[in-house]
């Protein structure tokens, strides 16, 4: 089985950064499909900083279980800065964190990606946004080595967000 593998330096930056300020972090995830939690699960003590997180792949599940904008939604597939900073928000809260991290995007290209790889990511702080970024990802490119390129990028995200705060 191949081995998936996350920095220990931007895990422990994270953990440390949760610690010292005696805060949680949710996740809510679509591109990364498990991906974010997978690495935040890694950290260690991780129960102590890592509330949880839900992997909402479906457009259906994300306005049930997240309360996106449906209307929002429909119009852009799901995958909008916008949907990720409401399914951002929605996991703190849902998890009861502190802090929560959101990604959707494109693993593979599909009609309505427009022949293009790319995620969004957001990040609160006790349900305000902190940070959004766009990744853009070089074709052609594997899915499962998408989702890792989107899961470090979050991370980064998370760590530069602790650091800011």
């Amino acid at each position: 089985m191949a081995k998936i593998e996350f920095s220990e330096r931007l895990l422990k930056e994270i953990k440390n950064g949760l610690c010292q300020s005696h805060t949680r972090l949710a996740v809510a995830e679509s591109v990364t499909a498990g991906f974010l939690q997978l690495a935040c699960s890694q950290m260690e003590n991780a129960t102590a900083v890592f509330a949880g997180g839900i992997t909402t792949y479906a457009m259906d599940e994300k306005i049930r279980i997240l309360q996106v904008d449906a209307e929002g939604a429909k119009r852009c597939n799901c995958v909008s800065a916008s949907i990720t900073d409401q399914m951002a928000v929605a996991v703190a809260a849902l998890f009861h964190a502190d802090w929560g991290i959101a990604t959707t995007g494109y693993a593979t290209v599909v009609p309505e990606s427009r022949g293009e790889l790319f995620a969004f990511i957001s990040v609160v702080h006790q349900g305000k946004l902190v940070d959004r970024k766009k990744i853009e990802l070089q074709l052609p490119m594997d899915a499962v080595d998408a989702q890792y390129a989107y899961t470090i990028a979050a991370l980064e995200n998370m760590a530069d967000a602790l650091k800011n705060r």
